[in-house]
């Protein structure tokens, strides 16, 4: 299956067939791409510097985007590989919580925004900077990337060129970022 293919079959899991349309057909422009590239500096300024935080950043990047802009976005999960590495697998979706109740516990696997043709990770260098990871992962990203690198937006054909390969597996409803987003506010 191409990653297109499975890219669609993801998107439908919380989206209807017009929607997925206007989702892949929908093309950036330059004020929407300033508007992304700002709103993600905003959320890393004011995120805590920490690793494994993909759920949290990707959640409210999304949230900002789709509150002040008419662009299509999706948070989705998969795996991640660097380098013919495998970085994060994901073997299931996040959980979803009830109302009025938390979900306590850990999940493998990894979060990033796609809309309009790209990806978009704003976590994936936290990780690197701030996690416990190999010294020889986190060498080969300082080499290639620098330090303080904040997000990276690419085509999945540019994420290839550097790489990475971001393999979709869920998306993740309306709800489940709502969620998200009241757990890091209590």
């Amino acid at each position: 299956m191409s990653r297109d293919q499975n890219l669609t079959a993801v998107l439908a899991q919380n989206l209807e067939h017009a929607q997925i349309a206007n989702f892949l057909s929908y093309q950036l422009t330059e004020d929407d791409m300033a508007f992304i590239q700002a709103a993600v500096k905003d959320v890393l300024r004011n995120m805590p510097q920490r690793a494994f935080n993909c759920t949290q950043i990707s959640a409210i990047w999304a949230a900002i985007i789709a509150d002040h802009s008419k662009i299509p976005i999706s948070v989705i999960c998969g795996d991640l590989q660097y380098n013919s590495k495998k970085i994060f697998v994901c073997n299931e979706p996040l959980p979803t919580a009830e109302d009025g109740t938390d979900i306590i516990g850990e999940w493998d696997g990894h979060c990033w925004l796609e809309f309009g043709g790209f990806i978009a990770d704003a976590s994936f260098f936290r990780t690197i900077y701030y996690g416990n990871v190999p010294e020889t992962l986190k060498e080969m990203v300082v080499n290639q990337f620098g330090e303080g690198r904040g997000s990276i937006i690419a085509t999945p054909e540019q994420m290839q060129q550097n790489g990475f390969e971001f393999i979709p597996k869920y998306s993740l409803s309306e709800r489940q970022i709502n969620g998200i987003i009241q757990g890091i506010a209590s």
